[in-house]
């Protein structure tokens, strides 16, 4: 089933959960993009480094994931049925200390608690992932270290969230959503659409938007879009990549860049390495 048919049609997913297929467990799939596989490598890679490099130093390390889904996806592209990014990270040899989920879908929550199980200290939330981050910084020790992933499908993060964030040691690893950004623009700079949730995701938008042109230069709009969201953050005392990652559809339009930000240089060192491995792995030739 062609991935034009499912966008255009919609009754293949429902709130991002695939309402056709379920898993060989019975539980509820993500529906993803063939690229997903490649997104769920860099964060677990980087989990990976991330809990394995910094146990020495901070004992106390947490987990973050704030669009966690229900722990398994099916890629429409060929119906391959992958593990998501917080099953694959729950598995580390080096376990994080606690971990904390979070999706708004009750039926995501439920089916990841299956998944997973009782044996390790994890914290569900089954609410707005702005609601959430409020109450997880309360139960963020001082004297830790955490990661957090925030991977939104469109604009349901609010900035203002990296404030609060910034109150503990937390890298960071961002999904900055091209498409729905461009498709808000357009809607705004016609008048079909308030800006308010565009101004929550990105404040100061139409700042680096010239609204009435929008649509001309546009990678350069995009890039400069960036460059704003990316300095923004810095200023919360981050440090971030000089890399951003893209991933592409099969018409090589990019959907999307990852974006990492850490109170340390080593964290984006680790970062880097993360991007250095995986490239090198794409380039290598298929035995097959």
């Amino acid at each position: 089933m062609c991935e034009f048919y499912i966008k255009r049609h919609c009754k293949f997913e429902k709130n991002g959960i695939c309402g056709k297929y379920k898993s060989q467990d019975g539980l509820s799939l993500h529906c993803a993009g063939f690229w997903s596989k490649k997104k769920v490598e860099y964060f677990t890679y980087y989990a990976e480094m991330f809990s394995t490099g910094m146990k020495k130093k901070w004992p106390i390390r947490y987990y973050v994931d704030l669009f966690s889904g229900p722990g398994k996806n099916i890629i429409r592209e060929d119906m391959e049925e992958i593990e998501g990014t917080c099953l694959k990270v729950i598995n580390l040899r080096d376990k994080f200390t606690k971990y904390f989920f979070v999706d708004k879908n009750l039926t995501c929550i439920n089916d990841l608690k299956k998944r997973i199980g009782k044996n390790l200290d994890v914290i569900f939330k089954n609410e707005d992932c702005n609601l959430a981050v409020n109450e997880i910084i309360k139960n963020i020790s001082q004297t830790s270290l955490s990661l957090a992933i925030i991977d939104p499908d469109s604009l349901q993060f609010n900035f203002n969230n990296y404030a609060e964030l910034s109150k503990r040691k937390i890298d960071l690893i961002v999904n900055y959503p091209i498409g729905p950004i461009g498709r808000a623009i357009a809607s705004v700079c016609a008048r079909k659409l308030e800006s308010e949730t565009l101004e929550k995701f990105h404040p100061g938008w139409s700042n680096i938007m010239v609204k009435n042109t929008w649509g001309h230069s546009e990678r350069e709009k995009i890039k400069n879009l960036i460059n704003d969201y990316i300095e923004k953050i810095k200023k919360l005392g981050y440090f971030s990549s000089i890399h951003i990652t893209p991933f592409k559809n099969k018409k090589n339009t990019t959907l999307y860049y990852l974006i990492a930000f850490s109170k340390s240089k080593k964290g984006i060192e680790f970062w880097e390495k993360v991007n250095q491995g995986l490239k090198k792995k794409e380039r290598q030739p298929s035995l097959l």
